[in-house]
């Protein structure tokens, strides 16, 4: 790294180090143990050396020994190495073999801070560990880089079941509850006769609206097939009534043609008889009168018994219409009762499962599994002057070396309740 190069990159991580004590509202950053200085002189380009600071806040450099750089900033640690090495002998070697004793200026020295002291996310996040620091590393920055929060690494430390096995039975609810709150709209819809029901997913459903729509259209499909069989039993049984009122009404014609026929051969039997007696006419023509007025006789009674029938047939196809309608009700009203019931069991089995899924201290409102908003709380851990302290912040705060970031999951948790 040519000198030019390395001041630079000196001032660019100075101009950062102020920056992000501007952007944070924090103090410029103070070197700590862990932290790596690069030294650079410009007579002597292959002279640059890195160090680490020490425990003990020192650095090692060869020709200078121990020099004390912790609690320096970036600009305090570079007048510290100006008025350092200046007061230094350097012998450099030349091609030929020789030693050549080189004078160092203030001003040929460069010193940065090349890396810094890792910062550590923990807590509710999907991978936790170390993380290199960059200038201006802000908590979300952080946070990305671990996976982003995590709701089921919330009780992964915690005895009982795996928490991916929790949120699969959890999402298996969800289809049990979906699938019957989607039958019970069915059942509304036909028990009102509407050809349609409203299909929309559940509120707080996690599933799919794939999955869902594939539901609702299944349910959509029993509601057109049981609907259409219904009518086409109650058209079957209203046709059968009008069938049956019009053979009424030919058989009373038939009853009224017939009853006048008997009445006239009655009358002929009477009017023959007389002339029987009297001698006028033969056994021959009064029996013939007696067997027309049998067989008219005959006729008119088989025509009564096929109205009877007729209207008992009418009668019948009347209350098969009402009692076919009033089965159907009783036996959806008693799907819907049943399938309520489920709603409620898996309801509450629901609820019971997202309990399991809350994250440690959480309320023991319904855990949210997708397209909602959790609430979080996030603490940087960090030392400052000769004590550690946690500091409550949002996602947008300015991340040190060295820093601690605990994600956590607070006790209010917005969530969508099981409808």
């Amino acid at each position: 790294m040519t000198f030019s190069r390395r001041y630079v990159l000196g001032a660019v991580v100075m101009m950062s180090l102020t920056s992000m004590a501007c952007a944070g509202e924090v103090e410029p950053y103070q070197l700590s143990p862990g932290d790596t200085v690069e030294i650079g002189i410009a007579p002597i380009p292959d002279r640059t050396q890195r160090a680490v600071v020490q425990m003990d806040g020192n650095i090692a450099l060869p020709e200078a020994g121990m020099i004390m750089v912790a609690g320096l900033t970036a600009s305090q640690l570079q007048r510290r190495m100006q008025e350092v090495l200046p007061s230094k002998i350097f012998h450099v070697r030349l091609t030929d073999g020789r030693e050549q004793t080189v004078t160092v200026e203030p001003d040929d020295v460069t010193a940065i801070i090349a890396d810094y002291r890792p910062i550590y996310v923990t807590g509710d996040v999907l991978t936790p560990g170390q993380q290199a620091y960059r200038p201006l590393m802000t908590v979300r920055q952080a946070l990305a880089v671990s996976g982003g929060f995590s709701l089921l690494r919330s009780r992964a430390g915690q005895a009982g079941p795996d928490p991916v096995d929790l949120k699969r039975d959890y999402e298996m609810l969800w289809g049990d509850y979906t699938k019957e709150y989607l039958h019970a709209a069915r059942i509304r819809a036909e028990l009102q006769g509407q050809a349609d029901f409203d299909k929309k997913t559940p509120q707080g459903s996690p599933l799919s609206p794939s999955v869902v729509a594939a539901m609702a259209q299944a349910e959509a499909e029993a509601l057109k097939v049981a609907l259409s069989d219904f009518r086409q039993e109650q058209d079957f049984l209203e046709k059968g009534r009008t069938d049956a009122a019009e053979q009424i009404g030919v058989l009373q014609k038939r009853e009224r043609v017939e009853g006048e026929s008997v009445k006239a051969d009655e009358q002929d039997l009477a009017r023959v008889t007389k002339a029987f007696d009297a001698g006028n006419l033969t056994n021959t023509r009064l029996a013939d009168v007696r067997r027309a007025l049998l067989l008219s006789s005959s006729g008119a009674l088989q025509t009564s018994v096929e109205l009877m029938r007729a209207r008992r047939q009418q009668e019948d196809f009347v209350r098969q219409h009402e009692r076919n309608d009033n089965q159907r009700r009783i036996g959806l009203l008693t799907d819907l009762k049943d399938t309520n019931a489920r709603l409620a069991d898996v309801t509450a089995r629901l609820h019971a499962a997202s309990e399991k899924l809350q994250p440690t201290g959480a309320s023991t409102q319904p855990l949210p599994i997708a397209g909602e908003t959790v609430r979080a709380q996030v603490t940087i851990v960090r030392k400052i002057g000769n004590e550690w302290r946690k500091l409550l912040v949002d996602e947008d705060a300015i991340v040190l070396p060295g820093d601690t970031v605990e994600a956590r999951f607070s006790s209010e948790l917005q969530s969508v309740a099981v409808q």
